[in-house]
């Protein structure tokens, strides 16, 4: 009899350990098959189409808008965002044109299709100085035609991430060369500075910075280049078939070119883009500096100090190589001519040429930028930019800006570098 038991409790114990064997080699197998499923699935799936894309976007603005109806209300009125929609009644189409988030090439293009110019390329020299002609907007139209207008045209805008939007403002506006010295400059001096300048040359970022929350907080009127996306286009109020945005800029492009069936416009842009809108920006920003020269030593700029001004701008755009030094001394930059300058630039090009060198160059000078804004006004800027962040699903507090976030002494900014 206690053999028999002693059978009995040796077949359970097998068995028993049988079991656990199993059970422990058998589970890991399975879920490394499942996970080279999953990894076959990853790299060997098709990555999301533009219209995928733009279905999550335009489905994430009616989901925040919906539950946020309250918090979303704009400062704008429908009257002030239909002045900033683009029309063209003969395609149906409507551009609501955010600026600084690719206006400059998509206001040239959005004109091509709509037949104002005779060319299928945004970067047509010939084109270069009629694109500040007017267009019809939205807000030209009774308030029963804007509805009806818009309900039925295919309408879109671009967007951009905030952070990078306002350092292209400041960077474009402020620190380069522009009439914004004499009209928004003095206002930024009154906010941070607490004195009334005529023209000021040498607006730091981290004084933009107060000034546009000045602003914001105290509902003053600004320039529109700075103003929120949001409040610029409103998608809540205003439903647009497409949501594109500048870090996609490419894809999106030729995708509403194709259903604007453009496709000689998309064969001319697939030559090099982004050479070509490298080129046009040469060329604009060069154009602008020796045109508007006599005004700028209006604001006692020494021109030398300009140009080297210009040649940090180029750096800050990724467009010439951080390694470049601007070649031209004092005693002959009074006498340099547009395509000396040109041929200058070009020249300067070096690695930038790389998109991943020009891309690190410029996220470099923005990391540079925000690091000298006080800690207190990356917070209110932050709880402001909320809407653009949660409406276009960008992050509000990048770690870059705010966890890691640690003084960085000017180079970009510095035309002592030049």
């Amino acid at each position: 009899m206690a053999r028999l038991w002693k059978k009995k409790l040796f077949f359970i114990f097998t068995g028993a350990f049988l079991l656990y064997i199993t059970v422990k080699w058998m589970l890991p197998i399975k879920t490394r098959v499942a996970e080279t499923s999953l990894y076959r699935y990853v790299w060997m799936s098709e990555p999301p189409s533009v219209g995928e894309v733009n279905q999550e976007r335009t489905e994430r603005i009616h989901k925040v808008c919906t539950a946020k109806e309250k918090e979303l209300r704009g400062n704008k009125s429908r009257t002030d965002i239909s002045r900033h929609m683009h029309i063209d009644p003969k395609h149906k189409l409507t551009y609501c044109f955010l600026l600084k988030a690719g206006y400059t090439f998509w206001g040239l293009l959005f004109r091509i299709v709509r037949g104002d110019f005779n060319t299928t390329s945004p970067f047509d020299p010939a084109i270069f100085y009629r694109r500040g002609t007017p267009i019809a907007s939205l807000g030209s139209l009774s308030h029963m035609q804007q509805a009806l207008f818009f309900n039925n045209s295919f309408s879109f805008m671009l967007t951009r991430d905030p952070y990078s939007r306002l350092f292209s403002g400041y960077t474009d506006k402020l620190f380069m060369p522009n009439q914004h010295w004499y009209s928004v400059a003095p206002k930024i001096t009154q906010v941070a500075r607490h004195r009334h300048q005529k023209c000021a040359s040498d607006i730091q970022f981290k004084e933009f910075i107060k000034y546009i929350i000045y602003s914001e907080e105290h509902r003053q009127p600004r320039d529109l280049h700075y103003h929120f996306a949001f409040d610029f286009c409103d998608p809540c109020q205003y439903k647009y078939d497409f949501i594109g945005k500048l870090e996609t800029i490419k894809q999106d492009t030729m995708y509403l070119l194709d259903k604007m069936n453009q496709t000689k416009v998309i064969e001319n842009l697939e030559k090099d883009l982004r050479g070509q809108y490298i080129n046009f920006t040469i060329k604009e920003r060069i154009d602008h500096l020796f045109s508007s020269q006599k005004k700028i030593l209006t604001c006692k700029e020494n021109f030398f100090q300009v140009q080297r001004k210009f040649w940090k701008g180029f750096q800050v755009y990724g467009i010439i190589s951080k390694r470049s030094k601007y070649p031209v001394s004092e005693e002959k930059s009074h006498d340099i001519t547009p395509e000396i300058f040109h041929d200058t630039v070009v020249k300067a090009i070096g690695d930038a040429a790389d998109a991943e060198v020009s891309r690190r160059n410029k996220e470099e000078a923005l990391l540079e930028a925000y690091s000298t804004v006080e800690t207190e006004d990356m917070e209110k800027l932050s709880r402001l930019l909320k809407p653009d962040c949660e409406v276009f699903g960008y992050d509000c507090r990048p770690s870059r800006l705010f966890k890691d976030r640690k003084y960085i002494k000017p180079w970009y900014f510095d035309i002592t570098t030049a």
